[in-house]
């Protein structure tokens, strides 16, 4: 199956609660990244979340996002990138012409075995292919335990078993064209007042699913804002956004 939309209809959302990348993801791949630095590719580039970082180190940075609704939040908040509303399985870049590749938090919405054919195929050699993604992150205490009832009481229903398979390690590792440089966690803790927090829940893909079945989302999403409010009185939630890195490299 084809990438779908899942998010345009809570781009809003998606735009204003979902961090941004560590400065260390970024410092990683350009670590291995030869000169030339001219064309970077992001796929499944949502509203530019992970674009964002690469600008300024490329001559173009180009963005394949097929949600539209996404792709035009992405386009008013970066002009710079260039935004391509396709699907990455049938995108067409030319041979060996493309320098760097990247997906956040995006590849299992794909069919990761042709994303990764034609990734290779577009990179020059010693090109990197940069893939991100991690779970939900962690928290603590109290507000752990409202996170943990949400799951299994409501969102568990909504989840798409995409989201519970994110890392297709041995696809990664299967072509023979790409050596995988390295695997790592990069650290991201944050601390998010509550209605921040809340946010970043109505932007995921099942919190999102779960709302669309109530006759008034609204109402579901200021209760479990109270219930956070009530787990963490002094509005500071922390939050473990860590992330998994693999970075692979053209050979040839």
């Amino acid at each position: 199956m084809l990438i779908r939309t899942q998010f345009g209809h809570a781009a809003k959302a998606y735009d204003a609660y979902r961090p941004g990348y560590p400065r260390a993801i970024y410092d990683k791949i350009f670590s291995v990244l030869a000169s030339p630095r001219r064309i970077a590719v992001d796929l499944g580039s949502g509203t530019g979340k992970f674009a964002h970082g690469l600008l300024g180190e490329f001559d173009q940075v180009i963005a394949i996002e097929p949600d539209e609704q996404m792709a035009a939040r992405l386009r008013e908040n970066e002009p710079r990138v260039i935004v391509r509303s396709e699907i990455a399985e049938t995108a067409h870049f030319d041979a060996s012409s493309i320098d760097l590749v990247t997906t956040a938090h995006a590849l299992h919405w794909m069919e990761p075995a042709i994303v990764l054919a034609r990734v290779t195929e577009w990179l020059r050699p010693a090109g990197i292919f940069a893939v991100c993604g991690g779970d939900f992150p962690k928290t603590v205490g109290a507000i752990h335990d409202v996170i943990r009832g949400e799951f299994e009481a409501r969102w568990n229903h909504f989840r798409d078993e995409r989201v519970l398979k994110q890392f297709p390690e041995d696809i990664l590792r299967s072509e023979p064209r790409m050596s995988v440089l390295e695997l790592t966690d990069v650290p991201d803790i944050q601390f998010l007042n509550v209605a921040d927090f809340t946010g970043y829940c109505r932007s995921t893909s099942y919190g999102i699913a779960f709302a669309r079945s109530l006759a008034d989302p609204e109402l579901y999403w200021r209760d479990l804002e109270s219930r956070f409010r009530a787990a963490q009185p002094d509005d500071k939630v922390q939050v473990d956004f860590t992330r998994w890195l693999m970075l692979l490299k053209k050979i040839g």
